[in-house]
């Protein structure tokens, strides 16, 4: 077994208690019915692509068109695109990789297009514990009805976790057990299993996600963005090394950027940590 996912996961074990977090005034909607999403579901014939299965099933349909429609490529963005599933899908839809789109374009996609098809749906930033690793990934978490959960989907890589009876996982469930290596991937994945649960460990160590879902969540006014985190780790030092790190390691015509960044940053409002209840609370 890799020693690096040795490392990862044996973190997620000794890390795990999030018993202590809890904030007061928590709020949390997922917004189905902002007329947004009627053009959306005209242009891209949302729930047709649905279908009139369960919940598990559209989630599953959606996360396969929007892998298959918007394509990652790491890169320079060619143009200025809204953070929002009709912009991001009429810059890249049916054009192959172009330079630009990332998980994050991906997964706001997806989470828009769910909530579109009438699912409880949450855009979700996993990040390492390390402020010295500049990478991080963007997936979604879509509430299952049947299944009375949250479930973890990650359109980049056609991917969502199980347990060893195959049982679709949470965001939690699944940092639980890739904390004991008992996770599974899915078969539909379009990565190598083992590669996929060593980056997920690596990258489930906090998340960050916001309070209001809907169509264009980011460009919301007055967001409120929150921190799901174990026990005595601080999210916000944590970003601000990150932010100082980038700028260290970045060549000059970069570190202005990041400079930017790291102001823009601190000069935020905290982001509250929240409980595992809140995390998992649907409205």
């Amino acid at each position: 077994m890799d020693n690096e996912y040795l490392l990862l996961s044996g973190a997620l074990r000794v890390f795990d208690d999030f018993s202590k977090s809890g904030c007061d005034d928590f709020f949390v909607k997922h917004d189905v019915k902002n007329p947004s999403f009627e053009l959306l579901r005209g242009q891209y014939s949302i729930l047709k692509i649905a279908g009139e299965g369960s919940d598990f099933s559209k989630a599953i349909k959606l996360m396969r068109w929007v892998h298959k429609n918007v394509l990652h490529c790491g890169g320079g963005r060619q143009e200025v695109i809204l953070r929002d599933s009709i912009s991001i899908l009429n810059y890249t839809f049916d054009k192959g990789q172009m330079p630009g789109i990332f998980c994050y374009d991906i997964a706001i996609v997806y989470t828009e297009c769910c909530l579109a098809a009438g699912l409880a749906a949450r855009t979700i930033h996993c990040k390492p514990f390390s402020p010295n690793d500049l990478d991080a990934h963007v997936v979604s978490m879509i509430y299952i009805n049947e299944m009375d959960k949250w479930v973890l989907f990650d359109p980049n890589n056609n991917a969502y976790f199980t347990n060893q009876n195959g049982v679709a996982l949470s965001p939690l469930e699944a940092r639980y057990l890739l904390g004991r290596d008992e996770i599974c991937v899915s078969e539909c994945a379009s990565v190598e299993p083992d590669w996929y649960r060593q980056y997920m460990a690596k990258n489930l160590f906090f998340i960050k996600f916001r309070a209001i879902n809907t169509f264009g969540t980011d460009l919301v006014e007055n967001q409120t963005t929150y921190h799901l985190a174990p026990f005595g780790f601080d999210p916000r030092a944590r970003e601000i090394a990150y932010y100082e790190y980038a700028i260290k390691i970045s060549q000059a015509e970069g570190k202005k950027y990041w400079e930017d960044a790291l102001d823009w940053f601190k000069q935020q409002p905290i982001a509250a940590t929240v409980s595992e209840e809140q995390f998992l609370r649907k409205v």
